[in-house]
């Protein structure tokens, strides 16, 4: 595959592959990805579903428990099978989240932990960031960019250390431009 050439676009299609959860069975196949995408030998530990909160060593150091909820009044707006993503992004610099967990609104209220392990890049880590922005976003369309009619909820600046937030997804988005597509493609 000729995108393997391009190091920097192996790893945005590594990242894509890890927030919608499809699976990078391509970049498995390819010595090249796995080279560009590190993170393409493991599944990714906010794909997999669990409900028990761990309390461990590794994410006792920089961890963030976040309690998410779907505010009544937005109840009718999703299905239980929406995706729900709640990441963590640093206040200032490039919005691509620290640490990403995937729900469904069928979970909702639930209480996750966003950690390091939880992070797109090992250059961009929870514990990297000074000041964070939790934010809570129900997606129609499984994508984690922002969307027309995705609801979300958005806490203030969260300083490391922060033990504990709660979010309330409260606000129907507008005005949210639609999945960006790479150039050339139609």
């Amino acid at each position: 595959m000729t995108i393997f050439r391009y190091p920097r676009a192996a790893q945005y299609l590594g990242m894509i592959a890890v927030i919608t959860g499809i699976g990078v069975s391509a970049c498995q196949r390819s010595p090249e990805a796995t080279a560009a995408a590190p993170m393409a030998n493991t599944p990714p530990m906010h794909a997999t579903e669990t409900t028990d909160i761990k309390d461990s060593a590794a994410t006792a150091a920089t961890s963030l428990k976040v309690t998410v909820s779907l505010s009544p009044a937005l109840a009718r707006k999703a299905a239980p099978d929406d995706v729900v993503f709640i990441f963590a992004r640093p206040t200032s610099g490039p919005r691509m989240p620290l640490a990403l967990v995937r729900k469904q609104v069928k979970d909702l209220p639930v209480t996750v932990v966003l950690d390091d392990s939880q992070g797109m890049s090992s250059a961009m880590r929870l514990s990297s960031a000074p000041e964070v922005i939790v934010v809570a976003r129900v997606t129609k369309s499984g994508m984690a960019d922002a969307s027309d009619g995705d609801l979300e909820g958005v806490s203030g600046p969260v300083a490391n250390g922060t033990k504990a937030v709660s979010i309330s997804i409260d606000k129907v988005l507008t005005g949210q431009k639609g999945p960006r597509m790479p150039q050339g493609h139609p």
